[in-house]
């Protein structure tokens, strides 16, 4: 959490897979690209002033500890939404005049390989299907501005031998067919890091068709499998 007399800088601005390419014999373009955002670096500006050198030098080199951490999650302004930094590029520090080295200013540079802002607690969304179904709805709401990946995992009450989940708002679905898949054993089917697991197994070879991403607002999942319990996961993300 970032201490008083902060600000900070290009926080909302993003750069997008997209370019245009010129047409041959023809005039204007065409738009290429996934238009996904591509990572970016954020500029934090923050001041240190002690009463005395000492005190001042070990604040300041408390906080050079703190940021040039790899992979923690940085609070700033608001306590329910945070920045997960991947690492620091850069520190630019100064003193301050005229205070005898107990007034610094800092900037320091950080790499956001996850570029949004996200929430600080992950959402959960969870079905019990005491009997085999077709076709279950389930509903989950992103509150984000921007897609985010959805994590399953699956408890079997006896065997889930065969899983289909479809996702309406995107007409998207997987499917899952593993005969090991028996209680007490559970698969975990990540989207963000595109994997699946039953167990520490890898099971990649048992899906089939494409990793689910919620879109902001409403979104509707059927489900056909058998009994258990499901378990969805998955973290509101904001451009801001």
């Amino acid at each position: 959490i970032l201490p008083a007399e902060w600000s900070l800088t290009d926080a909302g601005s993003y750069d997008f897979n997209n370019k245009i390419e010129d047409r041959a014999f023809s005039h204007g373009g065409d738009a290429v690209g996934d238009g996904l955002v591509k990572g970016h670096t954020i500029k934090v500006k923050f001041s240190i002033i002690a009463s005395d050198e000492f005190t001042h030098d070990e604040l300041l080199n408390r906080a050079f500890r703190y940021f040039s951490q790899t992979d923690y999650k940085l609070s700033c302004g608001r306590s329910d939404r945070c920045f997960n930094v991947a690492g620091i590029s850069k520190i630019t520090h100064e003193y301050e005049k005229g205070f005898k080295q107990r007034w610094s200013n800092i900037t320091v540079s950080l790499l956001l390989a996850d570029p949004f802002r996200y929430e600080a607690q992950e959402s959960l969304v969870v079905y019990d299907f005491p009997a085999e179904v077709y076709q279950a709805e389930m509903v989950l709401h992103n509150l984000g501005s921007v897609d985010t990946p959805l994590t399953f995992k699956f408890n079997p009450l006896n065997k889930m031998p065969s899983i289909t989940v479809w996702h309406e708002e995107t007409k998207k679905e997987f499917r899952l067919s593993d005969a090991l898949l028996t209680a007490p054993s559970f698969t975990v089917v990540n989207a963000k890091e595109g994997t699946v697991w039953r167990n520490t197994a890898n099971s990649i070879n048992a899906f089939n068709g494409q990793f689910l991403q919620a879109v902001p607002g409403k979104n509707t999942l059927y489900y056909t499998g058998g009994a258990g319990k499901l378990e969805i996961t998955y973290t509101n993300r904001w451009f801001i």
